[in-house]
Formats: structure tokens, sequence, C-alpha cells
């Protein structure tokens, strides 16, 4: 990623050590030294180390047709905690609008995809996939993540729609602010400008967001109880989803109801 220059204040330049207003990348490459694959290797066991194994550590990739060959390299990442998968429907209001709209896997498929690869190793219990994107933008966060975990995630990310349910976010699916990148966020939540973020209330929204959390946990366990799964999440019960057009269901490997 990129850091902009008018993100790049103060307090930021003094962290990174550098002259305030210039560009950063964001985290550093060493792609001439390392392959891709080491360097991700490297940084996994490095970040693990640092905190004496007591954080988990994954990478979070975009979906695409190579998270596989990435999930691939993981499985035999004996410090890799989990990989995170991120959909074409996710996507902050930095990114460009043709990346978000035109570009990427959908979550579903690619999940199920990897899901169904790591059962075929055998592994499916041993490297969890984490699910995001879009999660929730068809107005029942619930139900999303629900379907998501009976296709094998483990766990399911939330990005913009706790910005926008907790924080105030004035974006939408049809009318983004795009702002997010400009460092001039009118709610102060993608600022470092002293005088934009004090208009966010922390405590406020670290309220809302519990509330979100705590209402999609209850509406989780209305969907899993009639299936037997009141305490335990059915991770890769497919046959609990169904889905009522026919290629959909067979690209899910679901089922299909007529």
């Amino acid at each position: 990623g990129l850091l902009m220059s008018y993100k790049v204040l103060k307090l930021i330049a003094g962290i990174r050590g550098v002259p305030m207003y210039i560009d950063l990348a964001s985290p550093p490459t060493h792609q001439t030294k390392y392959s891709i694959e080491e360097a991700v290797a490297k940084m996994i066991q490095s970040m693990s180390m640092a905190w004496g194994f007591r954080v988990p550590v994954y990478p979070k990739i975009s979906g695409t047709r190579t998270a596989q060959a990435v999930l691939n390299n993981l499985a035999r990442n004996p410090y890799a905690s989990a990989l995170y998968i991120d959909g074409e429907d996710g996507g902050t209001g930095a990114a460009y609008n043709v990346s978000m709209d035109k570009m990427g896997h959908p979550i579903a498929s690619n999940l199920r995809d990897c899901y169904l690869d790591l059962v075929k190793q055998g592994k499916q219990n041993e490297l969890p996939l984490i699910a995001a994107g879009g999660v929730g933008k068809s107005g029942n966060l619930a139900a999303n993540t629900a379907a998501l975990i009976m296709l094998g995630a483990s766990a399911v990310a939330i990005g913009k729609y706790i910005m926008q349910a907790a924080a105030g976010c004035f974006g939408n699916e049809y009318n983004r602010c795009n702002l997010c990148n400009t460092g001039r966020c009118p709610r102060g939540i993608t600022t470092q400008d002293p005088k934009l973020y004090r208009r966010l209330d922390p405590d406020k929204v670290a309220e809302r967001v519990v509330d979100v959390f705590k209402s999609t946990d209850i509406e989780l366990r209305k969907i899993f109880a009639p299936m037997g799964r009141s305490t335990q999440l059915p991770i890769g019960m497919s046959d609990g989803l169904s889905a009522s057009e026919e290629e959909i269901a067979r690209r899910l490997n679901i089922n299909f109801a007529c």
C-alpha cells in the first residue's frame, strides 16, 4: 500500500523517521533480495517471534485466482495462524472506483475454493480462513456471516459496515465520499488532522461497535440453533445452505433449491 503524503504529518513522520509530507510505501518491499513467498514467510516468522508467539500473525490478500497458491504456501508455514481473504465487494474509500467495482473475485466462491482445497489436503482444521469483502452489504450482516461460515470461514471480518454503522461514515455503496485517502475525512475517521479527528468521539463509536457485534451474535444464534449448532460454529457445514440458481449452487458445491 501507499500512505499518501498528506497523511504523513508530524506524528507519523516521527514514528517512521522520515520528513513530513512525503509518500510512504507501507510496508517496504525487498523483492530484489527475496521472492514474494520468502518475504511473506520471513515477515510472519519475524512478527511471531517478536511477540513471543502469543499473537496470531497472518497475511491478508485480495480474492483472486492466486488465493489458492498463497493458501498452499501458508499450509506449509508452521508460523502462519490463518489466511485473510478480502473479496471484490470489499475495499475502503481510498480505493479507485474501478478497483472496487470491476476487480477481484466474490468472497463466497474464492473462500469456497480455498476451503475445499484444504479439505482435499486434510488440513481444514489446521489453517483457519478469515472471510471479508462486502459482508453486510445486502443489509443482513448476520445472514451473510452465517453463509460464509458454512462455506468454510472460521471467522468473518467487517470493515466498511462498521465505519458506516458505528462511526457515521458518509459514504455508501452508491454514493461514495471518496475522501478516505486525502486526509480530509469530514467525520474524522481517516485523518491525522487534529481539527478533523476531534469530530470523532471514540467512546461513542466503541459503544456502537460493541452493540453491532452483540446484536449480530444474537442473530447468529437464532440462525444456528435450529441446526443444532447453538454453541459451536458450523464451519464448512454446507448442507445447511442452498441456492435458488443452479449455476451458483454448482459453483459453490452446495444444494440447489428449485
